[in-house]
């Protein structure tokens, strides 16, 4: 086939693939016009999931009936006229495309008003030169009909109605969030789905964030506001508890453009390494302004990504102001929330967390293991804290727990009774019950004692090279070729973390030392998780510096006194005092809280004290 010049409509047709990619790409392109006319309200309709028709109508400064038909033009704007414009652009939308393409793919009719005009004019896309008066308010009204109906090869790439409408209401959702200040209506098939009203005040705000991200994540919610070095950092940020297993509770802005980029999310989610783990997904609203120069929003066809010109200055601003949010919430404790029953009053905060430093155990110490005999009392440091709270702790072969309310009484009446309290019993083995000059406290002791073993082995591995035991026998592991072969190239980081394994053929190794710290665990076991877990997490220094936390994370884990273990009371005692000397104590490694406070009010109300 010879070369020979494409037609203007083939030209944009091919074009509009890079802006209309389903109904939702042309909700977001035809909002992003209307707030750059300065709309105050824009009504989103929608039948059939987009596919037959799309309807976006403002209240914003319109357009004159001289400019409709260059409105419809390839590469026609008012928003930039240079090369400097175009590097400073503050503009949502700027290329001059979005109309043009959206018209190549599908039926267009164009109404505006300004306010100076005496009534309205239509313009149809088909014959944009043939401009006529028209009903109609001041600002702009876009009517889109039947997409792709004239390239059947695109169409049939859509999804359901049903699907498509939620892809609209994740653009729509965005939208919201990006313009506080602006009201927003969208309808389905004739039915109102959501009506935003302005919000110009923080309760207001708020309000609007918990409608669209659900209550869930307003009770969870942490401010942040934070500026240097020209930038400003401010919206909300979730709690560990309320971690997702998907990342679709991250909305990022960047000058009330929404975005996504990597940078950024990159520096939120390290803000969250030592409070989620694994597979969990942290939740946040977040809005960075900038000098607009200092950010590329020509970077993407659908302005969807963007370029920092200092990359490395903003991932460490928006990890310093996130990390420091969440820091300031543990160790400041929440107001009381209502939970499970609308009488109680649950303060989920960590304790003890604003020392601000963790208190390591001296390497060596024992921990427990889900099949080895769990012996609290030799742990270091353990005896000396018997000793000062000698008072509250039973005899170690003592199981009864008969007088532990008068010694807690007796406790609770000095000054002396520590943010944790003293342990009174043990729930189904699973829960420790523990009194405080506040009331009750309710303790999940896998996930407390899981975050305190994590603490200890970064504090140690920070300090320098964690203290290792040398198995008088070493250990044989079984393992698949792919997995020996991750231990083979991965020696040094698991070295660094303490455990000696080497290959020992195709499909085995050996264990020779592990962690001082964990060496009264199920130290075997441990090694078949971490070795599973890690793959080709630890190949290169990079992947080694990068796996270290998580490995850590998995050793605690896994080392973690385990649900229906039966503690004594000075054991159940130790873990408390543990608790309050580390840091990030209110949730483990996984972002689950790891106790609850339920404080004598609440309980006078439970049981109808003084009514």
């Amino acid at each position: 086939m010879p070369i020979r010049l494409l037609d203007d409509r083939l030209i944009s047709q091919i074009a509009a693939g890079e802006v209309v990619e389903r109904p939702a790409s042309i909700v977001k392109e035809l909002v992003e016009n209307s707030l750059d006319a300065g709309a105050c309200w824009i009504q989103v309709d929608i039948e059939h999931g987009g596919l037959r028709r799309i309807v976006v109508v403002d209240d914003g400064c319109g357009i004159g009936a001289g400019e409709l038909e260059l409105a419809l033009a390839r590469h026609a704007t008012s928003k930039i006229d240079s090369l400097d414009a175009l590097e400073a652009v503050a503009s949502l939308g700027f290329r001059g495309e979005a109309l043009a393409s959206i018209a190549s793919v599908a039926d267009l009719r164009l109404t505006s008003r300004t306010s100076a005009a005496e009534h309205a004019w239509c313009v149809d896309a088909a014959a944009p030169d043939r401009a006529r008066p028209a009903a109609g308010d001041t600002g702009t009204r876009i009517d889109v009909r039947e997409l792709f109906a004239r390239i059947p090869a695109r169409r049939k790439f859509l999804r359901t109605p049903v699907t498509e409408f939620t892809h609209i209401r994740k653009a729509f959702n965005q939208l919201a969030l990006s313009r506080f200040d602006v009201g927003f209506v969208l309808r389905h098939d004739g039915n109102e789905i959501a009506r935003l009203a302005p919000a110009r005040d923080d309760t207001s705000m708020r309000q609007r964030v918990a409608t669209i991200l659900g209550a869930g994540f307003d009770e969870h919610v942490v401010a942040v506001d934070e500026q240097a070095a020209g930038m400003r950092l401010t919206g909300w940020v979730a709690t560990p508890g309320f971690s997702r297993g998907q990342a679709d509770r991250q909305y990022s802005f960047v000058n009330a453009r929404p975005i996504r980029d990597r940078i950024f999310n990159h520096g939120v989610r390290l803000a969250y390494r030592d409070r989620l783990h694994n597979q969990r997904h942290p939740a946040y609203v977040l809005y960075l302004s900038l000098d607009a120069r200092q950010v590329d929003v020509n970077a993407h066809p659908a302005k969807a990504e963007v370029r920092f010109r200092q990359s490395r200055l903003v991932h460490d601003f928006v990890f310093r102001s996130a990390a420091r949010a969440l820091a300031a919430v543990e160790a400041t404790p929440h107001p009381a929330r209502e939970v499970a029953l609308p009488v109680t009053d649950i303060d989920c905060s960590g304790p003890g967390a604003g020392s601000g430093t963790a208190a390591p155990t001296t390497p060596g110490g024992p921990m427990p293991g889900p099949s080895r005999s769990f012996d609290w009392s030799s742990a270091p440091g353990v005896a000396q804290r018997r000793a000062a709270y000698a008072f509250q702790s039973p005899p170690a072969d003592s199981r009864s727990t008969a007088d532990a309310p008068a010694r807690e009484e007796t406790a609770a009446e000095t000054e002396t009774v520590p943010p944790m309290g003293y342990a009174i019993g043990q729930l189904h083995d699973i829960y420790i019950l523990a009194q405080n000059a506040h009331g009750l406290i309710l303790v999940d002791m896998h996930a407390a004692h899981e975050r305190v073993l994590y603490e200890q082995l970064k504090a140690e591995f920070s300090s320098g090279p964690i203290q290792t035991k040398r198995l008088l026998v070493p250990e044989t592991l079984s393992l698949s070729e792919a997995e020996a072969a991750a231990v083979e190239a991965g020696a040094e980081a698991l070295a660094l973390v303490g455990l000696e394994i080497t290959r020992s053929g195709p499909a085995s190794a050996v264990l020779r030392s592990v962690p001082a710290l964990l060496a009264r665990s199920d130290y075997v076991a441990l090694a078949y998780d971490v070795v599973a877990a890690l793959g080709d997490g630890l190949r290169g220094a990079d992947g080694v510096r990068d796996s270290i936390d998580d490995v850590l994370a998995d050793m605690g884990c896994k080392a973690a006194v385990k649900a229906g273990r039966r503690l004594t009371i000075a054991e159940m005692n130790a873990l408390l005092r543990d608790m309050e000397h580390t840091d990030r104590a209110g949730h483990c490694n996984h972002g689950r809280p790891s106790w609850i406070q339920v404080d004598m009010a609440g309980l006078d109300r439970l049981f109808l004290r003084g009514q």
